[in-house]
């Protein structure tokens, strides 16, 4: 494993190109762990792996993780294959194995190719919504996370297992099922014909998200955590189309200005590694205590660390991790 390069979280950012046991979403959590004046590291992956390369690509970016034996805990944040590929069962399987290979804590939000995209004819036109119940059932089934070692969740509830609350250290973490796909709006042609999405799931869902960010800050700051992270799948700026992301943004921006400490975003689905400020105000204001961080994906087999450390006033910093295995070959003409 080799970094190669330190990003700070301030300052000018650098772009690159079963049955649940338990639900305690209102009250405090559970448990804590980390220390909270200690400095730590977690892993943020997501969008692999994508196709028989992306399965080639994949167990090395797992291994260089278990390498790094100091990381407290591992992020995904969607994506378990390609939106082209059939959502049959082996590569749920596939994907489950995958996640039992890591040494330390997996937590897991879920992405669009795993259930809003299953009704493409070649995803095997399946329904999206019973795609939806068996990534529940195989993955947000317990109060806790993947990996060979647990780390304890809160799941919001029964309905909405998959939005997760945890705190570590200095920091309060959220988990959000907001996929790409313009979060499963319904999607009209020009005739106004409904061709995608579910007006009823999507409304439902939006409403268990927004209250599930008002419950996180809340717990954020009843914990005294200096930051929080949330984590979802969708890049909400720029992958097309993104009028069904507004209210998640807006709730964001809203709680965000409110909140005394660092927020942390972190999205997948564009698949490129990016350090940003997206998120704007009313007045089209950069916020400047928010950073968003989108991770590597398809094409790019690596994985991005982020440090939190309470002695910083930012909390965070990242790095890159590039799997030297996994950069193609050039071969020269």
């Amino acid at each position: 494993m080799r970094r190669t390069l330190l990003m700070a979280a301030a300052g000018a950012l650098v772009m690159f190109g079963g049955t649940v046991a338990a639900y305690a979403g209102s009250g405090s959590d559970r448990q804590s762990h980390g220390q909270p004046d200690q400095a730590y590291e977690i892993a943020l992956i997501g969008d692999m792996p994508y196709g028989d390369t992306g399965r080639a690509q994949y167990p090395r970016v797992i291994d260089e993780i278990n390498a790094d034996r100091h990381l407290a805990f591992t992020v995904f944040d969607g994506d378990i294959k390609n939106g082209s590929e059939r959502c049959d069962q082996p590569l749920y399987d596939l994907a489950a194995k995958s996640f039992g290979s890591f040494r330390s804590p997996v937590v897991y939000v879920p992405g669009d190719n795993e259930w809003t995209d299953c009704d493409r004819a070649s995803a095997g036109a399946y329904d999206p919504n019973e795609r939806l119940s068996l990534v529940r059932r195989m993955f947000a089934s317990t109060p806790e996370s993947l990996g060979a070692r647990k780390l304890p969740l809160q799941r919001q509830s029964a309905a909405y297992p998959e939005n997760v609350r945890w705190k570590y250290g200095t920091a309060t973490y959220l988990g959000l099922n907001v996929p790409g796909s313009d979060n499963n709006a319904p999607q009209f042609d020009a005739a106004g014909k409904q061709i995608d999405g579910d007006l009823a799931e999507y409304t439902a869902r939006n409403k268990a998200n927004l209250d599930w960010l008002d419950q996180g800050f809340a717990a954020a700051r009843s914990a005294g955590s200096k930051a929080i992270v949330i984590v979802l799948q969708a890049d909400m700026w720029t992958t097309e189309p993104t009028a069904h992301f507004a209210d998640t943004k807006r709730k964001l921006a809203q709680l965000s200005i409110g909140f005394p400490g660092q927020v942390l975003l972190v999205n997948g689905d564009s698949h490129v590694l990016r350090v940003d400020k997206p998120l704007t105000d009313a007045k089209d204001q950069t916020i400047q205590n928010v950073t968003r961080v989108q991770t590597f994906g398809s094409g790019q087999s690596h994985w991005v660390s982020a440090v939190i450390d309470p002695s910083d006033p930012q909390v965070f910093t990242f790095h890159q991790h590039v799997v030297k295995a996994n950069l193609p070959v050039y071969v020269s003409p």
